[in-house]
This record gives C-alpha cells, structure tokens and sequence, in this order.
C-alpha cells in the first residue's frame, strides 16, 4: 500500500510542480514521453504503464479489486526489473527515459517550436503557438 500511496503522490507532485532543472526541462520530458512513446524499451513501456495505472488508481489497498484486475492484465508490473526502472519515482523514470530517446533517436525526435516564440508547440503536428498565437500552416 505504501508502493502504491509512494508513487501515486511522486506523479501528482510531478504534475503541479513542474520545473526547470540543468537537465532537459519538465516540458520537453513530457513530449518526448508522450509523442516518442514508440521509442520505449519494451521495460520502459512496462514501467510507463504501471506509474499510470496507479495514477489512475489512486489510494488503493492490497484488497481493492480494482487493483487486482490492474495486476492481471499486466498493467501493474510485479516485474522486478520494471520495478527497478521505477525504484526512484516517475521524476527520475520520464528524466532518464526522455534524455535516453532523445539521445539514441536524434533522426527521429523533434521539438516542434513557435518560430517566433521558441516555445513548444502542443503536439508535434501543431502549426499555431499555444502561447502567443503565431501560426505557421504550409
């Protein structure tokens, strides 16, 4: 239960105090997770997967049969080298997952910037800035 409680708050902490460190910001983490997802270890999946579904879970105990369903179809891992990708928290799993696809995947992954504000656009195919407007459409 104290697993499952652990993990549940490093994600929504992660979520409402999103900030800038000296490596690669919490922004551009997410993008790289979230729209270079095909680039996960086959583990890495895995232990995306578990941190979600106990996100959606959120404070369950060992009884809750919602938990159980989880476990058997796989989307809570008991693997232990799943479990050792994520033995420090969401923060450090999307930071080293997302500095690790962009490293080995430079071809591939991309950020896709306002040209005039050099902010992350929404989504990879996004041609107008969420933050001041400009669109850029072919």
């Amino acid at each position: 239960n104290y697993v499952l409680n652990h993990a549940t708050n490093h994600i929504q902490t992660r979520y409402l105090q999103a900030k800038e460190t000296s490596r690669m910001n919490f922004e551009r983490e997410r993008y790289i997770i979230n729209y270079f997802g095909r680039f996960f270890t086959p583990n890495e999946y895995k232990a995306h997967r578990h941190l979600i579904s106990l996100e959606k879970l959120g404070e369950v105990n060992e009884n809750d049969n919602r938990l159980t369903a989880y476990k058997k179809m796989e989307w809570i891992s008991s693997d232990p080298n799943v479990l050792e990708l994520i033995k420090n928290g969401s923060d450090e799993f999307y930071s080293k997952t997302a500095e690790r696809i962009a490293s080995e995947n430079k071809n591939s992954v991309f950020f896709n910037e306002c040209p005039n504000y050099q902010k992350l656009a929404r989504t990879p195919k996004a041609r107008q800035c969420r933050h001041c407007g400009t669109k850029w459409f072919k």
